[in-house]
């Protein structure tokens, strides 16, 4: 036997199986961490893990930075923060697509941004479009970001557009918490019809102790603009936009606030808690203001301890507000005016006020072709429960529930804050079909009917 030769075949084998082993490592190195940043996770490869993974870093903020200009990111970029104090940041130029939008997130745990209130902002983005801010970063961490102080606490502006923001905690602010929205100017690129903010998606959450709104959306004054230099511009349109989940707390003026949003708007699921404690001028201490130049819907809110409207609605005239539930209002439970309202009428559906020092619901929308309003519980109100402010009011008044004590609704826990049916309950069964409206749940997502006929106010015995 050849010795020597059967030496140098196991050798051989020795080296290429080492080399097969160094390449598969390799390869796994490459693919659990493309983006070469050593300290990302890879996925869990545990089955039953169920942790969290941690995305891979394009690029990770250093901690002296105070602004982030993405003009030579690409698309699908991911911008992470890591956890920790900083001051205020900016993010400019940042430009995904709808495929790929460019995502900044937490990193390792919370990351607190900081800022005085004298500042112009905390947290602001600039000339951006297709990014999501996703303070979903870290496990075990409900608000990845917190943003503190700054005169406006998040600012979503300059041309920005088709965002999502989620897991964000704002406070202490001047004056909004988070705005959204590119005020006109005399440069032609801010003015309707050159500039829409699109896709704008805010959610989960957390808005308090602000001086002013805790979200401002859109701009206020759709139908007459604002007055620049070179005279009256008009705002953009606000198109998409989807406000839910969210909770406010104790914020100088509206909890939520949205404007100029001619279609696609939802507001739904969130809950606002003692708005307009500190308003800067009078009207400014309403719960949610569906605002001029805004359509859509707004409904499966829970609306408490309002010292003036509940919930305001100045829309286009194609709104829809259901299975809301507005407790304590210091003025009306529901408030309706038409300003510019082109369409058809306010709907006013299955919603559930309890306690208003003025009106349940009032009307002084004149100039609407009609006012509908079905299927409402009214209770413990001071004044009228449906207020029309005169007979120019066109007004289509069915099956609303109307007493004095709210202990005849027959709730489940009101105390609580269960407003579930008892069995009991003179509200079953006792309402208008709606679903021609587009009512077909309830504040708790039940279907509608869930019994022979629909039940009156915002939730459905089952």
């Amino acid at each position: 036997m050849n010795w020597k030769k059967v030496i140098n075949g196991l050798v051989l084998i020795m080296l290429l199986l080492s080399f097969t082993s160094c390449s598969k490592k390799a390869a796994r190195m490459e693919i659990g961490n493309p983006a070469g940043d050593t300290t990302s996770a890879t996925q869990p490869t545990n089955p039953t893990d169920t942790t969290k993974p941690t995305l891979a870093c394009t690029y990770t903020v250093k901690p002296a930075e105070w602004q982030v200009d993405g003009a030579k990111l690409p698309p699908g970029s991911v911008i992470c923060i890591p956890a920790g104090k900083r001051g205020a940041l900016l993010f400019k130029n940042l430009k995904g697509t709808a495929d790929k939008p460019i995502i900044i997130t937490n990193k390792g745990g919370q990351v607190v941004l900081t800022a005085a209130k004298t500042a112009g902002y905390t947290f602001k983005t600039s000339n951006c479009q297709y990014f999501k801010v996703n303070g979903d970063g870290a496990t075990g961490i409900k608000y990845g970001f917190v943003v503190d102080g700054g005169n406006i606490g998040m600012t979503l502006d300059d041309l920005s557009s088709d965002f999502e923001i989620q897991n964000v905690e704002v406070r202490n602010s001047g004056f909004a918490g988070m705005m959204a929205k590119t005020d006109p100017t005399c440069e032609i690129a801010t003015q309707r019809g050159h500039f829409t903010m699109k896709n704008v998606l805010l959610h989960h959450n957390y808005v308090h102790n602000t001086g002013g709104e805790g979200f401002y959306v859109g701009n206020s004054f759709y139908a007459d603009g604002v007055s620049a230099s070179c005279g009256k511009v008009l705002p953009g349109d606000v198109v998409n936009a989807k406000i839910y989940n969210n909770l406010t707390d104790s914020t100088g003026c509206e909890g939520i606030q949205v404007g100029s949003a001619v279609s696609g708007c939802e507001i739904y699921g969130n809950t606002v808690k003692y708005p307009g404690i500190s308003p800067f001028g009078p009207g400014q201490n309403n719960g949610i203001q569906v605002g001029e130049g805004t359509g859509g819907k707004c409904y499966n809110n829970l609306v408490k301890n309002a010292p003036g409207n509940g919930i305001i609605v100045l829309g286009l005239g194609d709104n829809l507000v259901f299975n809301n539930i507005v407790l304590n209002s210091g003025d009306n439970g529901i408030f309706a005016d038409s300003r510019y309202t082109p369409g058809p009428d306010f709907r006013f559906i299955n919603n559930t006020i309890i306690t208003t020092v003025s009106n349940g619901i009032k009307l002084n929308s004149e100039t609407i072709p009609m006012n509908t309003v079905i299927n409402n519980v009214i209770v413990n109100t001071a004044g009228i429960a449906v207020f029309r402010k005169s007979t120019d009011v066109k007004l289509t008044s069915l099956n609303n529930y109307v007493n004095k004590a709210i202990t005849t609704c027959k709730f489940a826990d009101y105390g609580a804050g269960d407003f579930r049916l008892l069995p009991s309950s003179p509200l079953i069964d006792a309402g208008k079909d709606a679903s021609s409206y587009g009512v077909t749940f309830d504040y708790y997502h039940t279907t509608r009917p869930a019994g022979n006929a629909f039940d009156i106010g915002a939730t459905e015995y089952k």
